[in-house]
């Protein structure tokens, strides 16, 4: 990542993780931010240490979305793509998936949608689109993961706010189909 204010300079390399989810057409959703000034992208299915290259098909860093795809057919076997869902309604339960920081098991959360509002989106800090606010956990490490209600995705899960306790963001189906 670029250093800004000392641009002759790069921040040093490191390694991070995020969540990610198989949609239509052999492609996986996750987050810009979680793929933004990437070196190497490595993706594994669930409860399988067998790593996968990834490349990015579609990045959207306006509304911190990303599409991946790997090219090993092997990667895609048994697996069936989630479906989107429609917006969700204020006061519905939602469940967050995803691999939090501090575990290598999936995580999954439930929690109230609490609002839905326009917000500023923190991996570009300077437009505000529609979030989705919720009290179910949404951790470092669940960027990018679904946010599902009924078992269709219904959101992306992208930020939480650090100042506040139980207090999590998701990207809404309407952003994502945009």
């Amino acid at each position: 990542r670029p250093q800004w204010d000392e641009p002759w300079k790069f921040d040093y390399i490191r390694r991070s993780t995020g969540t990610g989810f198989v949609i239509e057409g052999r492609q996986i959703m996750t987050n810009a931010h979680v793929v933004s000034w990437s070196k190497e992208i490595l993706v594994q299915r669930y409860r399988d240490s067998q790593p996968y290259v990834a490349t990015v098909k579609h990045i959207a860093h306006d509304c911190d979305l990303a599409i991946l795809e790997v090219d090993d057919p092997a990667f895609y076997e048994g697996m069936e793509p989630l479906q989107f869902g429609e917006l969700p309604k204020v006061w519905s339960v939602v469940t967050t998936i995803g691999y939090p920081a501090g575990g290598d098991e999936i995580s999954y959360t439930q929690g109230v949608v609490s609002r839905i509002e326009s917000r500023l989106y923190a991996h570009n800090r300077n437009r505000s689109f529609l979030t989705g606010q919720t009290d179910a956990a949404i951790n470092p490490g669940n960027s990018g993961g679904p946010v599902l209600q009924d078992g269709r995705v219904v959101g992306v899960a992208f930020q939480n706010a650090s100042s506040l306790e139980n207090i999590g963001y998701f990207i809404p189906t309407p952003i994502v189909g945009h």
